[in-house]
Order: C-alpha cells, then sequence, then structure tokens
C-alpha cells in the first residue's frame, strides 16, 4: 500500500515582490500538476499576512513526491524565487499520518 504525502510551504515575498513571486508560483503549479502522481498543488494567499502564500501539494506516494524535486521547473523556480523571498520558506512534510 502507497502512502500519500501532503506538503505545505508557507512562503513570505519581499515588498513589492508578491505579484512576481504569485507568477513564478503559478507557472511551477500548471507543470507540477502534469506530473506523474500529482494528485494537487494549489498556490494561496494567506490572508492574515499581505505578503504571504502557502502551497498545498497532493502526491500519490513517496516515489512521486521524490522525484518532483529533482525536476527542472523545480530547480528552475526555487532559483528564480531566492531574491523574491523575504525568507527562507516553512515547510512541512506529512506522510500518511492523516486523521480524518
Amino acid at each position: 500500500m502507497s502512502i500519500q504525502v501532503f506538503t505545505v510551504a508557507s512562503l513570505e515575498a519581499k515588498e513589492g515582490k508578491l505579484e512576481e513571486l504569485k507568477q513564478i508560483l503559478v507557472g511551477l503549479a500548471e507543470k507540477t500538476r502534469q506530473e506523474k502522481g500529482n494528485i494537487e498543488y494549489l498556490i494561496i494567499e494567506d490572508p492574515s499576512k499581505p505578503h504571504s502564500l502557502f502551497s498545498i501539494e497532493k502526491w500519490e506516494n513517496e516515489e512521486a513526491e521524490s522525484k518532483h524535486w529533482k525536476t527542472p521547473h523545480l530547480k528552475d523556480t526555487l532559483a528564480k524565487a531566492e531574491g523574491l523571498l523575504a525568507g527562507e520558506p516553512t515547510m512541512h512534510i506529512n506522510k500518511g499520518n492523516l486523521l480524518f
């Protein structure tokens, strides 16, 4: 039985860089949704913080999530986003520990 993987990342844009960061992340989401094993990939604005976004990912299994980290589009996005972020993203990865 494969274990689904859920990833939530919180990202904060530098002042004046939110729109550029959104565009880059939407491009990543579009490509990631085409990856084998991706069930869902969302980019959500954080209403409690004006310059913050969440990415929420759902993967069929650990192998699919692991392969995602090696894709050219993710590596390209990380390089582009580096100068737009106010700090390191906060990531939470959950491997099958769903309560409900």
